[in-house]
């Protein structure tokens, strides 16, 4: 693949979903599948209710003065996301599996409930073959540092390729049974092969079987990927969003609605992690500071709101 193929690639894959207008979007959320009904009915539920919640990575210069004290050195920035938020998707892990001594160092900047969502490597999931013997070691490397930090883990996630097609489901049958089944695992699926009603219903039930838990995608541009085709107790959702556009305040209310919703269902840990686009990522801040108080009323927690360094 020529050099130029692979930037557009990459660029596509960073833009999924994202519009210029989202003026012309229909934000409303699907209805629950009655095959979701069923299976939570089924889920063994444990008391409580958990929201975990973050952004995509600690390292945005962009947060300094925002959500972090504007003079925040690069070595402190983990110590001050800790602080604000309680887990974070992290995609950092999509470029290798780093070293555990890495691992530990994440560890000793975070308090002990803190949990890390940890994204498989780009290595696995963008494979010509996802079930080859690299892609497998690659997993098994993954899983030592999962076993490294299992007391902070949240929830692995593998976003699959856009170009994974469900022509390609008996692979991810394989890749999904090969996947130790106390270890936590999330999937999203990107093509829109995989969510016409059949193909759905079909990875639906292999999800259910092998415990994975499917990613639900909140994005403007491609409505097809928002589903509820939940498979226990866990509701991971990855939410792209703009705070400076109206549009978010009603979504945010929705999907307080929702999760209130699922929870009297047996649904009781929510992972939700927001994406900002562009350069005003520290508007993650606005957004949770909205959504927090609504949650909190829902749930009947008592999540503190974000500190706005702006203010300081």
């Amino acid at each position: 693949m020529s050099i130029l193929k692979l930037v557009r690639k990459l660029n596509d894959f960073m833009k999924f979903g994202q519009v210029t207008n989202l003026d012309s979007i229909e934000f409303d959320l699907p209805e629950i599948p009655n095959r979701t009904k069923e299976l939570l009915n089924k889920s063994t539920s444990v008391k409580g209710v958990k929201f975990y919640f973050g952004a995509p990575g600690w390292s945005d210069i962009n947060y300094k003065g925002n959500i972090y004290p504007r003079k925040t050195s690069s070595a402190k920035m983990l110590i001050e996301y800790a602080k604000q938020f309680n887990s974070i998707e992290f995609n950092g892990t999509r470029y290798g599996v780093p070293k555990l001594s890495t691992a530990e160092k994440w560890k000793d900047k975070v308090n002990k409930d803190f949990k890390f969502s940890m994204k498989l490597p780009q290595f696995i999931t963008h494979r010509k073959n996802i079930n080859d013997i690299e892609s497998y070691q690659k997993i098994d490397e993954f899983l030592l540092l999962w076993d490294n930090i299992v007391h902070y883990s949240g929830v692995n996630f593998a976003v699959m390729a856009n170009y994974f097609r469900s022509d390609k489901f008996n692979d991810l049958a394989k890749f999904v049974q090969y996947w130790p089944k106390e270890v936590p695992l999330a999937i999203e699926l990107r093509d829109q092969s995989w969510f016409n009603l059949k193909m759905s219903q079909s990875w639906h039930e292999l999800f259910y079987e092998n415990r994975i838990i499917p990613v639900i995608t909140d994005t403007p541009g491609r409505r097809d990927v928002l589903h509820f085709n939940l498979t226990n107790n866990h509701l991971f959702v990855r939410y792209v969003g703009d705070f400076s556009h109206e549009s978010d305040k009603k979504r945010i209310e929705q999907w307080v609605n929702r999760i209130s919703e699922l929870v009297s269902m047996g649904v009781n840990h929510i992972w939700f992690y927001v994406h900002q686009p562009g350069e005003n990522r520290e508007r993650i801040l606005q957004f949770y500071n909205y959504m927090l108080p609504l949650i909190n009323t829902s749930l009947d927690l008592n999540i503190p709101l974000l500190v706005d360094y702006s203010k300081a």
